[in-house]
């Protein structure tokens, strides 16, 4: 057995932990995700205590989310209005908060070992996935850096179509629990090499099948690209310039559908409609074409006493607007960035720091799909295509998977690569294209395998026109899943 101080075990996690993110894009390393969990699962495996466990997970976690999400500070210092000092401050208790998931697994580990000493080891991988699960949903859910985000590309990416995100996960850290067995059973390797190889040629053989096929015309689109400066984005002496630089390159082209990112018009509706969206709405309809774009949305006090509610949307202008001119309102918000959570109790803090938040309402769980020549398509904003249960809850009528965003809040840092691989996972997990329209990068068209078809630069103003190919068809996850109201 090997022999390490607790010092360097320690170093040695933080190090493990801080390695993970290279799995992931931009890097796409993805040898390294089992080697980097097989070394905190030596160290969970030699634990003598639930408080060594749980700080040895404690310190991985600080170095997955330390690198992995280094992005937050960036969003919180150039646009969250802080200063250096307290984003920094914000950013390490955001990361410290989400290695506590690390640290309770840690701990419940070593409890569950102790009453189940015969396990062999399989609590390690299960507890991992059943933790991946937990911060995804809880307090808003976080399903960030999840294993299973690394297959786009991979010799095992055939297995997210038949397992999803959280089964390839499973199979990634079942792959480091064969390594570290490997290492502490000498006597049983040859037993688990074969284990091994037969788990890699089952996710090998998994790719081979294709769960959709073509439907339908195919579509011409064209996906705007606005690079918008955040910092630009909202001063209303730049409202003018910003709808012109939209409609300029809307007008020019001839693509049947025309997609502009999140919150492309930087007002809301009442502001815009007469002037802008009404004359632009016409002339698309007498065109035969259709735009979608992100914009906020208004509504506007009630009679009844309710408040004004706003909503970060999706509209349609052109031909298909008579159908549903309001196409989608976001339904999950991202937490201290559209919302504040626990608002009663934290509001008096943050007013304190003179820290500004959003007041975003949440559209409702049960949304018509837009409609466009024909085709049913599947919308989500931002950061909801991190959840399957969003991107898919129109499939599998819908033949193709439409998300726009503003990674602008990101700057140059890993949040929009890491992004666009999320993406990719479920295209490959509905075996549906995906269209991303974003303000400053990465705008792109995903195949239904997963494959970067065609992208656009990061931080250009530019335009993305492709014919996209509807399809219909079930994966095995897409069935399952719906069964399990996963």
């Amino acid at each position: 057995m090997l022999k390490v101080s607790s010092g360097l075990r320690y170093l040695l996690l933080l190090l493990a932990g801080g390695a993970l993110p290279l799995a992931f894009a931009p890097f796409e390393q993805v040898w390294i995700a089992p080697l980097s969990v097989a070394v905190l699962f030596w160290f969970w495996s030699q634990a003598a205590s639930h408080q060594l466990a749980a700080r040895g997970g404690w310190f991985f976690g600080v170095g997955l989310f330390g690198v992995g999400a280094s992005w937050i500070q960036v969003s919180i210092i150039q646009f969250g209005g802080m200063n250096l000092p307290l984003s920094l401050l914000m950013t390490a208790l955001f990361v410290a908060g989400m290695a506590l998931f690390f640290a309770l697994q840690g701990g419940l580990l070593f409890a569950l070992r102790k009453r189940l000493p015969d396990s062999k080891m399989v609590l390690f991988p299960l507890l991992w996935v059943g933790f991946e699960w937990l911060r995804s949903w809880l307090f808003g859910g976080f399903p960030w850096l999840l294993l299973g985000h690394t297959a786009p590309g991979t010799f095992y990416q055939g297995l997210a179509p038949w397992l999803g995100t959280f089964g390839v996960s499973l199979f990634i850290a079942w792959i480091a629990l064969l390594l570290l067995r490997g290492v502490v059973e000498p006597k049983r390797r040859l037993v688990l090499s074969g284990q091994l190889l037969l788990l890699l040629g089952i996710a090998w053989g998994s790719s081979q099948q294709q769960w959709s096929e073509p439907h339908g015309e195919p579509l011409s689109v064209a996906l705007v690209q606005g690079n918008i400066a955040q910092d630009q984005k909202w001063r209303p002496e730049n409202l003018s310039s910003t709808l012109q630089r939209y409609r300029s390159v809307t007008t020019q082209s001839e693509a049947r559908l025309v997609i502009w990112p999140e919150t492309a018009i930087p007002a809301f509706r009442q502001q815009v409609d007469r002037l802008f969206l009404q004359p632009l709405s016409q002339q698309l309809k007498e065109e035969g074409r259709s735009l979608i774009s992100g914009i906020p949305l208004l509504e506007l006090e009630s009679e009844e006493g309710e408040s004004n509610r706003y909503y970060n949307g999706v509209l349609t202008l052109g031909l298909d607007q008579e159908r549903n001119p309001v196409a989608y309102r976001k339904r999950h918000l991202v937490p201290m960035g559209e919302y504040l959570p626990f608002s009663d109790l934290l509001d008096p803090l943050f007013d304190f720091l003179q820290i500004p938040f959003s007041s975003f309402s949440a559209g409702s769980a049960e949304q018509s799909p837009i409609l466009v020549a024909g085709h049913q398509l599947s919308p989500t904003v931002c950061y909801e295509i991190a959840f399957p249960e969003l991107a898919f809850s129109h499939l599998p009528e819908a033949g193709v998977l439409v998300t726009v965003s503003n990674d602008g809040w990101f700057g140059g840092s890993l949040a929009p690569d890491q992004h666009l691989q999320i993406a990719r996972m479920r295209a490959l997990e509905a075996a549906r294209p995906v269209l991303r329209a974003t303000n400053t990068g990465v705008t792109a068209v995903i195949g239904a395998d997963g494959v970067i078809q065609q992208q656009l630069p990061r931080s250009e103003y530019a335009v993305l026109e492709v014919v996209v190919q509807p399809v219909r068809g079930v994966t095995p996850y897409l069935y399952w899943s719906s069964m399990a109201f996963l």
